[in-house]
């Protein structure tokens, strides 16, 4: 054999080695060290630097706005939010690696027990464990914290509790998964569960490294439950530990500012002066000194921060400077030189567009304060569009800008009217502007006394109204607005005189109609509750099948609230009650006066529905009880299906999502985005699953993506649904249903969703029948709200009789409806700690059941294997020795016949 003989099989031999040693299946000292080693060098290294990259570029890049309270992170969650956050971020790439390292080096398969070692308590343990790869749980953490960083609060804290559960033998790594579940917690406002975890933790001896995150991180929830005072000391500390210098400079400046909000002013004056000696960029020097000079009192304060103007070296800073000036004074109540200050800070600033915003909504709101709604209403639009959404003034801002932006028109047509009365013009454009004053002062006192809340303006605006024009058209509705005003007010005597002039002047009115009923002082006063305890007793009149109360209900209301909200429900209640009484030709001239009269609202359109259907040669049946029925002649399917279902395709080999549709509680939103991204990280750990919401109103809808079929997301949704503990987490009046992207984009194009339940109901429902709609909350004990109690009028109570007896989409959208009722009157379901670690701890048990009969079953099937390899490997023997029995039989044959041969 030659050298090069022997180099190729050497070689070989190293290839076969690695190749056996990368495979996850075997589980021995070298495939341990092998897969430890590609997951620390190869995949976690490269991760472990991109992940530090991006949080310094995340904090060295980030531009602090020093006229707010800074944030202790840069990228933290914001408090009011109103930005749905997508999934996903700067730090995609460090998940990427981290699922790539699990994917490819995880090792589950239990390894061969060492006959030789002594069983042991810990040796048992060990055998015990979930993983082998020593190193992978680094994986595990890295990735939860990536999630963490993009903000995907949920995501992380599945990926950290996953770790909690897989490496629970391994109690430094439990504490770092634990300590960054807290502040995962506290970004998303569970602060009761944050609170849980420090406990605990604060009980354990913690390895320095981990006390420091610790402290940090505590410090972090403390501030976000607005404990600022007890977290200042843990937050003075992790600027003792802090090492990246920008991040201890900004800590600094807060530890300042929580005590100048304390109103310890030497203690925030000593934190600001610290900034000086740390070599700190002049923008944040600058700023540490303008909060110094604030905290001084009256004018010592204004006489520092001008001192500070005068510089040339702070001309950059001018903006920032009397921006501080005008606080201080604005702090004192004097508006006018806060204005005078505010002003010059508008026109100095040269920071960015946040600052600047801040400045113009300081200006915005003492114009607004002073009723000064022309000046406020420019200021306010012009900050709208410079604040990011998630600051935690632009709600108020956008209100306010888009309610006077309404208003202004209107005072601009009063200030044109004003005008003209000093100008000498022709008679008619004096007619023309008194026209629109007129209607402008109405509308500013509907403004002002229904959105803007400003009830002395309006009265203002409505008295105005009455002075200038007295013939006003408008008269018995300014009466009225002002009647209730001062009754509300308790001013009987004003009440009574606007009474007197509505019975006077108005005497067939309906408000004067109103005012016969015995009770309507208290009516007036109490409007909205009288008129929703009315409308509850006409409701269950109606479904008790009362006629006669619905429609003595009904003319009540129409004498009382002929211009309330509930006023359409009524209709619609008095219209189906005559149905059920046989009195079709009353019921169908309300139906179509609804139609009519309101043909935007539910009631109006479901009216608009019955009376087509009557049109077309349906029927109305009036011993239907306690609903109102249609009979579908002949066509069994529903009004409009047809024509809707062209939008929708029926092909289930598209990509499909799982839809999970609720009522719009914006409170039980993250509880079941949690409660799905827990289930998918528990049974899903190589295919990744999206979860985010999107918005079918009246519904919202958890969209689970991406699924290659329709049949793939009836799978996972079977499983949903078997899931105890998702089952006992989940918000009451969760409906599922799968649709492909393509009916889901013509859904959020506009097309109608009942027409899809319908179409789904037709065309696709094939799955089994515990699949659908089968997930329903396990009973526990709710907690009870306050909840509007006005029950729906919609379709619900419409029973379509199909000849297949399949729910119509109507009927579908009954349940829910129905469902919607239930979450609404539920809506703080909370499963005690107890109760979770219980279901945990069973699903942990019948996991582990399952494995070992999932064993069992292997070591059967094994055992069959090789029982039915023993006997192919006896028959294959006996074959050979029957084949050699022949063969010698065969040559004795040839040699005797050879012999005979010879012979002859």
């Amino acid at each position: 054999m030659g050298k090069y003989d022997v180099k190729y099989i050497v070689v070989g031999l190293i290839l076969s080695l690695l190749a056996s040693g990368c495979s996850t299946r075997r589980n021995t000292p070298g495939t341990r060290a092998w897969h430890e080693l590609n997951t620390r060098y190869n995949i976690y290294f490269n991760a472990e630097t991109d992940y530090n990259e991006t949080l310094e570029s995340v904090f060295e890049n980030y531009r602090d706005n020093y006229q707010a309270w800074l944030p202790m992170y840069p990228n933290s969650a914001v408090s009011n939010d109103t930005v749905i956050k997508m999934p996903g971020g700067p730090f995609d790439q460090v998940v990427e690696k981290m699922t790539k390292a699990i994917r490819e080096h995880s090792i589950t398969v239990k390894p061969r027990r060492d006959p030789s070692r002594p069983n042991t308590q810990e040796y048992r343990d060990w055998l015990r464990q979930e993983e082998y790869n020593p190193f992978i749980d680094r994986a595990w953490l890295l990735m939860g914290k990536a999630h963490l960083q993009n903000r995907d609060y949920t995501e992380a804290v599945s990926v950290l509790a996953h770790t909690v559960q897989r490496f629970a033998h391994d109690i430094d790594v439990v504490s770092e998964a634990e300590i960054w579940m807290m502040r995962a917690y506290a970004e998303m406002g569970w602060f009761a569960e944050a609170e849980s975890l420090a406990t605990a933790l604060k009980l354990r001896k913690l390895p320095v490294e981990l006390g420091e995150r610790f402290t940090e991180f505590y410090a972090f929830l403390l501030l976000k439950q607005k404990s600022y005072r007890e977290a200042l000391p843990f937050l003075e500390q992790a600027i003792r530990n802090e090492k990246n210098r920008k991040q201890r400079r900004r800590l600094t400046f807060l530890v300042g500012q929580i005590y100048a909000y304390l109103g310890d002013s030497e203690h925030a004056y000593n934190a600001f002066e610290q900034l000086a000696g740390w070599d700190t960029p002049y923008e944040e020097l600058i700023n540490a000194r303008i909060a110094q000079a604030r905290l001084a009192t009256g004018g010592r304060a204004v006489d520092a921060l001008l001192k500070m103007a005068e510089k040339k070296r702070n001309s950059a800073f001018l903006g920032q400077i009397h921006a501080a000036i005008g606080a201080v004074h604005l702090s004192q109540n004097n508006l006018d030189k806060a204005i005078e200050s505010f002003l010059i800070a508008e026109k100095e600033s040269m920071g960015d567009a946040a600052e600047k915003a801040q400045i113009e909504v300081a200006l915005g709101d003492i114009y607004f304060s002073r009723n000064a709604f022309v000046q406020a209403e420019s200021r306010y639009s012009q900050a709208l569009g410079k604040l990011p959404e998630q600051h935690e003034s632009y709600l108020r801002v956008k209100f306010r800008a888009d309610l006077l932006g309404e208003l202004v028109p209107h005072l601009a047509a009063v200030a044109v009217w004003d005008s003209i009365q000093q100008q000498p013009v022709t008679q008619e454009i004096r007619e023309m502007a008194a026209d629109k004053a007129e209607a402008a002062l109405f509308r500013i006192g509907d403004i002002a006394a229904g959105r803007l809340g400003n009830i002395d303006y309006a009265v203002e605006a409505y008295s105005r109204l009455l002075s200038e024009f007295p013939e006003s058209t408008r008269r018995r509705e300014i009466y009225s607005r002002l009647l209730l005003i001062f009754l509300m007010r308790g001013d009987q005597e004003m009440a009574r005189n606007f009474k007197e002039k509505i019975v006077s002047e108005f005497p067939e009115s309906e408000y004067a109609l109103a005012m016969e009923d015995p009770d309507y002082d208290y009516v007036i006063r109490n409007y909205a509750k009288v008129q929703d305890s009315l409308y509850q007793d006409t409701y269950l009149a109606y479904r008790e099948g009362r006629t006669e109360t619905v429609q003595r209900n009904f003319e009540r209301a129409k004498r009382l609230f002929f211009n309330g909200h509930l006023m359409p429900k009524f209709t619609l209640l008095s219209a189906l009650s005559r149905g059920q009484s046989g009195d079709l030709e009353e019921s169908t001239a309300l139906l179509q006066e609804l139609a009519q009269k309101q043909p935007e609202s539910g009631e109006g359109a479901y009216a608009r529905q019955i009376v087509t259907g009557l049109s077309e040669g349906r029927a109305m049946v009036a011993t239907a009880l306690p609903f109102t029925e249609i009979e579908q002649r002949p066509s069994p399917v529903m009004i409009n299906s047809q024509a809707d279902s062209v939008y929708f395709d029926s092909n289930k080999d598209l990509t499909h999502s799982l839809l999970l549709l609720s009522p719009s509680i914006p409170s039980r939103r993250d509880e079941l985005l949690f409660a799905v991204s827990d289930f998918n990280f528990s049974n899903f750990q190589v295919r990744t699953f999206r979860s985010d919401f999107t918005s079918l109103p009246p519904y919202d809808a958890l969209q689970v993506k991406p699924f290659q079929s329709f049949a793939e997301a009836g799978r996972y949704l079977a499983m949903l649904a078997a899931d105890t503990v998702f089952r006992q987490n989940i918000t009451a009046g969760i409906v599922p249903l799968i649709i492909s992207d393509q009916n889901l984009a013509a859904l959020q194009s506009g097309k109608p969703l009942a027409a899809y339940l319908d179409f789904f109901r037709d065309q696709l429902d094939d799955l089994p029948g515990d699949s659908l709609g089968s997930i329903e909350p396990i009973s526990v004990e709710w907690k009870s709200v306050e909840t509007e109690k006005n029950v729906p009028l919609n379709p619900v109570t419409t029973d379509l009789r199909d000849s297949d007896e399949r729910l119509s989409a109507e009927q579908l959208r009954a349940v829910l409806e129905a469902k919607e009722k239930e979450a609404l009157g539920q809506v703080d379901k909370r499963v005690s700690k107890g109760e979770r670690e219980r279901l945990l701890k069973e699903r942990e048990r019948l996991r582990k059941k399952e494995i070992k009969e999932r064993e069992k079953e292997l070591k059967l099937r094994l055992k069959a294997r090789e029982e039915a390899l023993k006997q192919l490997e006896r028959e294959r023997r006996q074959k050979l020795k029957m084949e050699e029995r022949l063969r010698k039989e065969k040559q004795l044959e040839r040699e005797r016949i050879l012999k005979q041969q010879k012979r002859k």
